[in-house]
């Protein structure tokens, strides 16, 4: 007899099977992934943090599954895995039904499909459009997962593990003696372990975006395997402009400058390079504004046209009495471009740096502050030390960390104009942090590499 399934936006309990399973789980995976460590080592000291770095993950989703349950008692991770499940079992049910439905449009039709015993996706997990592609995408894990909420979580935490090692391959390609400072900060950064290991969007476009940036490097800079990363650049640009298309506008302008930039670096006349410069930034923002305006309908309410009053929508959105004290202010402003322009400053300092300690209101906002807080003071630091006009110098030699430079400075002003919970705010911003801070421990460590010359 087929049992009903109430999709409720929060479980009880974690299941008995899924804790029996748990252990087991994370040894096999680790037993595994210290087998391909051993094997890589010799050729590659990088792959020291490979085992540990695959278990930061499981353990991060593991908390984060424990947190949702019982501490916040459901939430969006919840209604991902709830709508997941539903078309899994839509798929036991009735298989015919569910690839019509599956590969279809979002369509009251397709929706009356779902009845008590696949369990109902709330409306707003099939309706709209990126909750709905994210869902999809989740099936896959959910089945992997025997429809566990917890096993389903691991699966998509150890896949997207990929895409971090793999960008963390990237730092180890050009900074191959710091790779354990750069492990600390782009692999185990605490925020990116826990909201980039859950069930929720986070993860997908964080690992998305390193295999985008990855395969971009690999296909145009290092010119390596250039097919085969074309493609995965090609998909995974893809995935993250469908979910959330303001990661990809703020990697554009970068990612232009860093191709041009590694053209300009080979020039051996020092004169004629920082004449260049200028015009690199010039093309890079002119390319980049006719990148996101051939983009337009990809980017719905992020579209050029679009965005500066879906800033000042979200912003209101955000600062309502629903989010109980959690929101801060940057100040009201005119959705315009120069009611934007005067809160660069403010927006992208809260990007960047907030929640301050001091403003947590729970234990995970305190972890986050605290967190800001040795970002803040490894920024300030090499200013200090190094000085503003060298740091350019080393930007202007290094196209890597002139896109991460880039990539931040764009990502933390788009999220400090358009968001005034921390809660969001925390959660947006790991699909740059880690980048930041690997930046960042790149400029406190110059000295080992010799940048500076003079």
């Amino acid at each position: 007899m087929v049992e009903e399934v109430i999709n409720k936006g929060y479980l009880e309990e974690l299941g008995a099977f899924e804790l029996m399973v748990l252990p087991f789980y994370l040894i096999l995976v680790f037993f595994l992934a210290y087998y391909y460590q051993r094997k890589k080592i010799g050729q590659n000291p990088s792959y020291t943090y490979f085992a540990r770095g695959i278990m930061a993950k499981l353990v991060g989703a593991t908390v984060f599954c424990f947190v949702y349950v019982y501490y916040y008692k459901g939430g969006d991770t919840i209604s991902y895995f709830e709508a997941s499940r539903s078309y899994v079992k839509l798929l036991e049910l009735r298989p015919g039904e569910f690839s019509s439905v599956y590969f279809g449009s979002n369509t009251q039709e397709h929706f009356s499909q779902f009845d008590l015993y696949t369990g109902i996706p709330f409306g707003n997990m099939f309706f709209e459009s990126r909750a709905s592609f994210v869902v999809k995408l989740l099936v896959p894990f959910v089945i992997i997962g025997f429809k566990s909420y917890l096993l389903s979580t691991l699966n998509l935490a150890l896949l997207s593990y990929i895409g971090i090692w793999r960008m963390y391959q990237v730092f180890y390609k050009y900074y191959p003696r710091l790779y354990r400072p750069l492990a600390i900060g782009f692999i185990f950064l605490p925020t990116a372990i826990f909201w980039g290991s859950g069930m929720l969007k986070d993860t997908i476009t964080l690992s998305g975006i390193c295999l985008f940036v990855s395969s971009f490097e690999g296909c145009f800079i290092s010119k390596e395997k250039r097919l085969r990363n074309f493609i995965i650049m090609a998909i995974f640009g893809y995935i993250v402009l469908l979910v959330k298309p303001y990661i990809i506008m703020a990697s554009v302008p970068g990612i232009i400058a860093w191709t041009f930039h590694n053209r300009i670096r080979k020039i051996s006349n020092r004169l004629l390079k920082r004449l260049a410069i200028p015009f690199i930034y010039v093309i890079s923002i002119s390319a980049g504004v006719a990148v996101l305006s051939l983009l337009g309908d990809k980017l719905d309410k992020f579209s050029l046209d679009k965005v500066l009053v879906s800033a000042k929508e979200a912003q209101m959105d955000l600062k309502s009495d629903s989010y109980q004290g959690h929101s801060f202010d940057i100040g009201n402003f005119d959705a315009s471009i120069q009611g934007i322009v005067a809160k660069i400053p403010l927006a992208t300092i809260a990007g960047l740096f907030r929640p301050f300690i001091w403003e947590a209101r729970n234990f995970v906002l305190f972890l986050s502050g605290l967190e800001n807080l040795i970002l803040l003071y490894l920024c300030i630091y090499p200013l200090v030390k190094i000085g503003p006009g060298k740091i350019t110098g080393i930007l202007f030699d290094n196209p890597l960390l002139l896109f991460i430079f880039s990539y931040s400075l764009i990502f933390a002003f788009s999220i400090g104009i358009s968001t005034s919970n921390f809660g969001a705010l925390v959660r947006f911003k790991i699909a740059f942090a880690p980048y930041l801070a690997a930046m960042l421990l790149i400029f406190y460590n110059f000295k080992k590499l010799k940048l500076l010359r003079r």
